[in-house]
């Protein structure tokens, strides 16, 4: 495990310093002595994110073009050179690096869907620069991730194929931190409810690499998007964080959509014409649109599976009406799954049946439904047990008094209001838990904040600091534990099938050498590999298990060459 906390470590120091630097040249903001360090780690995840998707419509991102990426930061650093927080960054990294080597060590990978196209696209960026319908090979690949992106920078000549596994944990690392920070940042003491319920939360129901996948970026974002709106900074500084943060996002998760309503509200609030025009705002518009453009040579959609998106007269849109790559098919698949179709009972509706009424409530609440009560209710008992012990505290010493913040917490009732939103529309319409937790744990922390913002114990925090540090102690503690208890046994095996350190990413335990995926051709043209193991994970690209034991063949597949980019499309006269 030495590797991995060396790893990360460099990998932290890295990614903060590049988030300094798009700070210094993007904000124009004096630097502040007491800046949460850890939010440079997500302004550098945001910068490294936007120069992964930009290299890859001109070329793959190899190990030599990653290496450049990884050291560039570095070298730029030593001209704008800050003692201060580059002591700040060597040394935050360290806790940082303690936390990942928990989070990853003999983990697994987010299963199935790192398998299944996680790793496998990963593995495209890294081979080839975007390939034009790719999606018609397998249809996850329409709806990837900017995570994809990012995790593909990490593969260089340091980290090897692991390096694809950095980003995720540090994300979550940094997040920790963030929170951990602002709870004891004296600026915002009235918001401490906030952060410690976030921080609760993520303890409680988001604490192992293997559930992690492409959402928990996402919400973790989400958690720091509704922190920095309540913050009491100026309002430009606030909208153009606001608007980067919202971008990432949903770059992330499309179905966190509503995070774009935070920044219009602080524009519609006050209007100037510099809210809309800034540098940021700009870098957030060409992100997007890049992404975008991906999504549409990719699958002919710019929001995959969304059919209204899509321009349909590009050839190689799938207009079958049997395939998954097809958008309709696609939405209608998904949104029939995350609404418990595969638990009704026999004989099974179609899924436009299925779809067409509310009856489905009553199959999902039986099985996702219980899941997420199992999975929530930890966190609500311990809250409610802390809020409990608040409120009897303040009654016993009389502290309850009211204040006026009417102005201040315009902005809490509209942030409310818009998860509250947002949690209904994640339920009548994509209510798995991992689509829209962000949604639920903002909400509950900004209800909590209203009632609860006038007690004494938020509003002076030195009251009960010791106590917080305390209970925050006790919660890693637990944390560290529980990923002990999973680290410990696989450390006392010494024999062959002993698991890797790193979470897996190649299909069955087995190492890169031994892989052996089918090599697809057509009239002596190479097409792609098929795995022979049900999923490709991070194998030679691009990988797709589909084209066996299906209602097509490879007849109905072309794959043409258009100025070196690669464009795989079906035939549409065979739907």
């Amino acid at each position: 495990m030495i590797k991995i906390a060396l790893f990360s470590y460099l990998s932290s120091i890295q990614i903060l310093i590049t988030g300094y630097l798009f700070y210094l040249f993007s904000f124009k903001k004096k630097q502040d002595s007491k800046i949460n360090i850890f939010e440079f780690g997500f302004y550098g995840i945001f910068l490294l994110s936007f120069i992964s998707i930009f290299l890859n419509f001109f070329i793959s991102l190899s190990r030599e073009i990653n290496n450049i990426i990884f050291l560039l930061p570095l070298l730029i650093f030593f001209f704008f050179f800050n003692k201060n927080i580059f002591i700040k960054i060597i040394t935050f990294s360290i806790p940082i690096a303690f936390l990942f080597v928990l989070t990853i060590s003999y983990d697994t990978i987010y299963r199935p869907d790192a398998g299944l196209y996680h790793l496998p696209y990963v593995s495209i960026i890294n081979e080839s620069k975007i390939i034009i319908g790719v999606n018609n090979l397998h249809f996850r690949f329409g709806h990837t991730s900017i995570m994809q992106y990012l995790s593909a920078l990490f593969n260089n000549d340091l980290f090897l194929n692991d390096g694809i596994l950095i980003p995720l944990g540090l994300i979550y690392c940094h997040s920790l931190g963030y929170l951990i920070f602002e709870i004891f940042n004296k600026k915002n003491k009235d918001l401490i409810i906030i952060f410690f319920s976030l921080f609760a939360f993520s303890i409680f129901l988001i604490n192992r690499y293997g559930d992690f996948g492409n959402d928990a970026p996402a919400h973790f974002l989400f958690f720091y998007l509704i922190c920095e709106s309540l913050k009491k900074n100026n309002t430009l500084y606030k909208i153009k964080k606001t608007t980067l943060i919202s971008t990432f996002i949903f770059l992330n998760k499309v179905t966190l959509l509503l995070c774009f309503f935070v920044p219009i509200y602080f524009i519609i609030k006050n209007f100037k014409l510099k809210y809309i025009i800034n540098k940021i705002n700009i870098f957030s518009f060409i992100f997007l649109f890049l992404f975008l453009l991906k999504n549409f040579l990719v699958s002919g959609c710019l929001i995959f599976p969304v059919e209204q998106t899509c321009i349909k007269q590009t050839f190689w849109y799938d207009y079958g009406s049997k395939r998954n790559s097809n958008a309709i098919n696609t939405r209608l698949e998904n949104e029939a799954w995350a609404k418990g179709w595969p638990d009704q009972e026999n004989p099974k509706k179609v899924f436009e049946v299925y779809l067409s009424d509310y009856n489905w409530i009553n199959t999902w609440s039986k099985n996702h439904g219980k899941y997420i009560i199992k999975k929530i209710s930890p966190f609500l008992i311990f809250m409610s047990l802390i809020i409990a012990a608040v409120v009897t505290y303040e009654m016993k010493n009389n502290y309850y008094k009211k204040k006026d913040k009417k102005n201040f917490l315009s902005d809490s009732y509209f942030l409310c209001f818009m998860c509250i939103s947002g949690a209904i529309l994640w339920f009548l319409k994509f209510p798995v838990f991992r689509y829209g937790y962000s949604y639920i744990a903002c909400g509950l922390s900004l209800i909590l904040y209203i009632l609860l913002r006038n007690f004494t114990i938020f509003t002076n925090p030195e009251k009960f600091k010791k106590i917080l540090s305390n209970i925050l102690f006790l919660l890693l503690l637990s944390i560290s534990i529980k990923n002990i208890a999973r680290i410990y046994p696989n450390l006392l095996i010494k024999n062959e099938k002993k698991t890797t350190e790193w979470p897996n990413i190649y299909p069955e335990n087995k190492n890169i050498e031994k892989i052996e995926n089918i090599a697809i051709y057509k009239n002596g043209q190479f097409l792609f590999y098929k795995s022979k193991e049900g999923s490709c994970h991070y194998t030679p690209s691009p990988c797709t298990h589909y084209f066996y034991n299906t209602d097509f063949t490879l007849d109905e597949i072309n794959l043409e060459i258009i100025s070196t980019y690669k464009v795989f499309f079906f035939k549409k006269n065979l739907n």
